[in-house]
């Protein structure tokens, strides 16, 4: 009954588990706590960047106008 309410915790952690696992055994005693506090950077990042998303745009756009008229 959950499983449309988890499956983003589930990608978040499988992201997490992909990124830690780059760094730390799988064997290793304290990987699950690494990938929780990567998992909550992860969320972090992307709660950031739908937050910023038109600012970011709007910046990129002024740099991009920029750029040919300082040549």
């Amino acid at each position: 009954m959950l499983g449309w309410l988890t499956w983003p915790a589930d990608l978040l952690l499988d992201a997490a588990a992909g990124v830690v696992s780059l760094f730390v055994s799988k064997d290793s005693t304290n990987f699950g706590v690494i990938q929780m506090m990567t998992a909550v950077l992860l969320l972090a990042a992307v709660v950031s960047l739908i937050v910023y998303w038109q600012w970011l745009v709007q910046w990129l756009i002024n740099i991009g106008g920029r750029v040919g008229k300082f040549r």
